[in-house]
C-alpha cells in the first residue's frame, strides 16, 4: 500500500495539472472572497465559507483526476499484473492510490486556503478548521473515485463522482429534499454523498464521514479483481 501511496504523491507533485489546479484554486478563492466584501453580511464568515468551499472544490478535482488516471495506468501496466499476484494484492494497490489521492487533495485545499486568505483579499480568521473539514471531504469524494474507478474506467469514474459530489451539495434532510417525515433519509443520504462536512458537531460528522469512507472502500475492495494481461 505505502509504495502506491508514495508513487501517487510523487506524480501529484511532479505533474503540472496539479499546479495548474492550485493556481486556478487560488485566483477563484481571491476571486470569490473579493466580491464577498460587497455582500451586506458578516464579511468575515462570508469569506471563510468561501474560500473553504473553493479550495474543497479544487481539492477534490485533483483527488479524483489523480485516482481515475494512476487506476487507469495500473491497468495498462505490465508491472501491476506481477505486483497484484504478490501480498497485499489489488486491494493495497487502490487503497494505497486513495491514501495518496486524499493527501494531495487535502494538501492543495490546504495551500489554496492559505495562500487566498494571506493575500489579504479575505477577511477570515487562521483556524484549523479548514484542514478539519478538507479531510473529511476529500477522504469521502477519493473514497468515491475509487469505488467507481475499480469497476470503470478513470474518465467514467471521474465524472460519476463529480456528479455525487454536486448532490452532496444540495439540502439533504431539509424540504424540499427528504426533509420532515424522511429527514433521517436525508441525513444519512447527506453523511455518503460527497460533500460539504458540517462545522458544529464536529465529532459526529468525523464518525459518520469515518463510516462512510470505510464503507466505500470495503466495497471497492470486494470489487476489485487482480490485474490481467490484455490480449
Amino acid at each position: 500500500m505505502w509504495p502506491y501511496a508514495r508513487a501517487t504523491l510523487k506524480e501529484a507533485v511532479t505533474s503540472p495539472v496539479t499546479w495548474g489546479i492550485c493556481l486556478m484554486g487560488v485566483f477563484f478563492g481571491w476571486f470569490a472572497a473579493t466580491l464577498a466584501i460587497l455582500a451586506l453580511v458578516d464579511v468575515a464568515e462570508e469569506s471563510r465559507e468561501l474560500i473553504g468551499s473553493t479550495s474543497q472544490l479544487f481539492g477534490a478535482l485533483l483527488a479524483i483526476g489523480l485516482l481515475g488516471r494512476t487506476l487507469d495506468e495500473d491497468s495498462d501496466s505490465g508491472f501491476t499484473l506481477a505486483t497484484d499476484a504478490c501480498a497485499p494484492g489489488p486491494g493495497g494497490r487502490i487503497l494505497g492510490r486513495w491514501l495518496g489521492a486524499t493527501i494531495a487533495g487535502t494538501a492543495a485545499s490546504v495551500l489554496i486556503a492559505a495562500v487566498v486568505t494571506a493575500s489579504g483579499a479575505a477577511q477570515a480568521d487562521s483556524s484549523l478548521y479548514l484542514l478539519y473539514t478538507s479531510i473529511l471531504s476529500i477522504s469521502l469524494v477519493a473514497a468515491w473515485a475509487t469505488l467507481l474507478a475499480s469497476r470503470w474506467n478513470g474518465a467514467a469514474a471521474g465524472l460519476l463522482t463529480i456528479l455525487l459530489w454536486l448532490l452532496g451539495h444540495l439540502p439533504w434532510g431539509r424540504e424540499p429534499f427528504l426533509g420532515g417525515s424522511f429527514t433521517w433519509a436525508g441525513e444519512s443520504l447527506r453523511a455518503w454523498l460527497p460533500g460539504p462536512r458540517a462545522l458544529e458537531g464536529w465529532l459526529g460528522g468525523l464518525g459518520y464521514t469515518s463510516a462512510a469512507v470505510a464503507g466505500l472502500l470495503l466495497l471497492a475492495l470486494a470489487f476489485v479483481r487482480p490485474a490481467e494481461p490484455r490480449a
